[in-house]
C-alpha cells in the first residue's frame, strides 16, 4: 500500500512538472501604435484601436470600446477615411463585450499587409451596431495615413 501511494505521487509529480502554460510562445510585441476611437451621431460608444506589430510578422489589432459593454459590434477596416466612407479592407473580429482581438496579415481579399502597411493604409476603423455591416456606424477612428 505504502508502494502504491509512493507511485500515485511520483507518477502526479510528473504529470504536473510535465504541464507547461507557455507551451506555445508568445510573440513578442516590437512597435504599437494607438488610434482613438469616436462615437458618431452621439451613440455613446467610443474607445481605443491599437495596432502591435509582433515578431511573428502578423499585426494584431485590440479594440476596447467604451459604451458598448453589453452588445455585439461587428469591426472593420475600411479604405479611405471616415468622412469619405469606403468599401471593407480587413473584417475583424466582433467586439463582444466591449473587446475585439484579431491577428492580421492580409487584406479580405488575401493580399498580404505589414504592420507597416497598416500605418501606411488610407483607411479607418468602424464599429457597427449589429451583425451587418451595412448596420448603422456607431463609432469610427481614421487611421494609418489618415490618422493625422
Amino acid at each position: 500500500m505504502k508502494r502504491s501511494l509512493s507511485f500515485l505521487m511520483l507518477a502526479f509529480a510528473l504529470v504536473l512538472s510535465g504541464c507547461n502554460k507557455d507551451d506555445v510562445a508568445e510573440a513578442v510585441i516590437l512597435k504599437s501604435v494607438q488610434y482613438q476611437i469616436y462615437d458618431v451621431s452621439n451613440s455613446g460608444v467610443s474607445g481605443t484601436a491599437t495596432f502591435t506589430q509582433e515578431d511573428n510578422g502578423s499585426t494584431h489589432v485590440l479594440i476596447e470600446l467604451v459604451g458598448g459593454y453589453t452588445a455585439t459590434n461587428p469591426a472593420f477596416i475600411r479604405f479611405n477615411s471616415a468622412a469619405e466612407g469606403g468599401n471593407v479592407a480587413i473584417t475583424l473580429h466582433t467586439c463582444e463585450c466591449a473587446i475585439s482581438n484579431t491577428t492580421i496579415t492580409q487584406l479580405d481579399n488575401g493580399n498580404t499587409i505589414t504592420y507597416e502597411g497598416l500605418l501606411a493604409l488610407n483607411g479607418h476603423v468602424t464599429i457597427h451596431a449589429n451583425s451587418s455591416n451595412n448596420s448603422s456606424i456607431l463609432a469610427v477612428a481614421d487611421i494609418g495615413a489618415n490618422s493625422n
